[in-house]
């Protein structure tokens, strides 16, 4: 009796060993999907994202009473530029997507509006002098809100080749 509790427990205890190796997952990205390997993006790429992640971080920390809702993606393909109108072309790009979570650009429309958002830019593009060096050419940005009790993104204003421009309705 005694060796077959003996057995029972020798064979649970091997049996369980396994059981870590079975149960791995896979970690999917933002949209479901299962995100590029490192094998897939080269080495561009992984540099480029982790400068951007650096630029974001330094951008909240160093203004943490009023940083606003910005995300920063490199787009080596274009594939951002449907979000854009027609003229507007993200290939090769770094895309800041800015969205307006305080409420700074609520009240503002036309030329009030462009200079808010020109002055907001400014403080953004002091962060990412390290990933892009001309901020005309390499950077295209899009400024958008959520109204209260909606879920439906409303765009604003997009900065594209040096020049500020409301977004057309």
């Amino acid at each position: 009796m005694k060796g077959k509790k003996l057995l029972a427990a020798f064979l649970l205890g091997v049996g369980l060993c396994f059981v870590p190796a079975l149960g791995h997952g896979e970690i999917l990205g933002k949209y479901g999907v299962r995100e590029y390997t490192d094998e897939v993006r080269g080495d561009k790429e992984l540099a480029m994202e982790s400068g951007l992640l650096e630029a974001r971080v330094d951008y909240m920390m160093r203004s943490p009473t009023s940083f606003l809702n910005v995300e920063f993606y490199y787009d080596p393909v274009g594939m951002y530029s449907p979000l854009f109108p027609e003229d507007v072309d993200t290939k090769e790009k770094i895309w800041v997507d800015i969205l307006d979570n305080r409420g700074v650009f609520s009240d503002k429309s036309g030329v009030a509006l462009l200079k808010e958002f020109k002055r907001h830019l400014e403080a953004i593009f002091s962060h990412l002098g390290q990933v892009a060096t001309d901020i005309d050419n390499d950077v295209v940005v899009s400024l958008g809100v959520i109204p209260c009790g909606f879920e439906i993104r409303t765009q604003l204003a997009y900065f594209y080749q040096g020049e500020y421009h409301l977004w057309e309705k």
